[in-house]
């Protein structure tokens, strides 16, 4: 679920406003930085989001500064709060899942990838809480995939998205019926200050874990133990 959400998040505050015309291939951070420039993003900003995913709300938080990005989120499954970090390095990215009540993180280093460009709509403008916002649409086909998304960008928030709706369907195996899934992402709270630099590096008190594993609750690592 953390991936998930953290996913649709960044994906329609970054991928969602893709130039059609720009057809190359590019790298995932060189797109999102085109659509920060196109589109007039900010870089800089924080915000509180509520992942609506069926009948559960997710709440979160997303701290983004010049390349690097934190993500709070409450995790309903073990009942506690997970940390995400994301810093970009060059052609390798940087992924520190942190759990603050256990004081340890794992670190990934995600290699960049080559994205293909999704197709965008202009579907006007909607009035969305009393402001007349622009919508658009994303739509990004791929083997086995099918994403879309429609987002709201308001003027009174600098351009940035309001409500989001994303309709994903994915096969995860040949054969298989496609999986589908349907949420919507609400933005609220926009802060244009600049965060702390502390926000995005690791205690000195933490410590390195060697998997997500060993980051579980003890019932999760041994499946035995959850048996009635």
């Amino acid at each position: 679920m953390t991936s998930t959400t953290r996913f649709l998040a960044v994906t329609v505050l970054l991928a969602a406003t893709a130039s059609s015309a720009f057809a190359q291939e590019l790298t995932a951070s060189q797109v999102a930085k085109k659509f920060q420039k196109d589109f007039g993003l900010q870089t800089t900003y924080s915000v509180d989001m509520v992942v609506q995913t069926g009948k559960t709300n997710i709440n979160s938080r997303m701290i983004c500064k010049n390349g690097k990005t934190r993500t709070e989120m409450d995790n309903v499954m073990f009942n506690d709060r997970i940390i995400t970090l994301q810093i970009d390095e060059g052609s390798t990215g940087l992924l520190y899942h942190v759990f603050p009540d256990q004081k340890k993180y794992v670190l990934e280093e995600v290699p960049e990838r080559i994205v293909p460009m999704p197709k965008i709509e202009e579907l006007g403008t909607e009035t969305y809480e009393g402001v007349v916002c622009i919508q658009r649409r994303i739509t990004d086909v791929r083997e086995n995939y099918r994403n879309e998304t429609t987002t709201l960008f308001s003027p009174e928030q600098k351009n940035m998205p309001v409500k989001s709706t994303t309709a994903l369907s994915q096969t995860l195996s040949p054969g298989s019926p496609a999986h589908e899934t349907q949420n919507v992402i609400v933005y609220r709270n926009y802060d244009f200050s600049t965060p702390g630099d502390d926000l995005f590096t690791i205690p000195d008190d933490y410590t390195k874990a060697s998997s997500l594993m060993e980051c579980m609750p003890a019932k999760f690592q041994n499946p035995a133990a959850m048996e009635p």
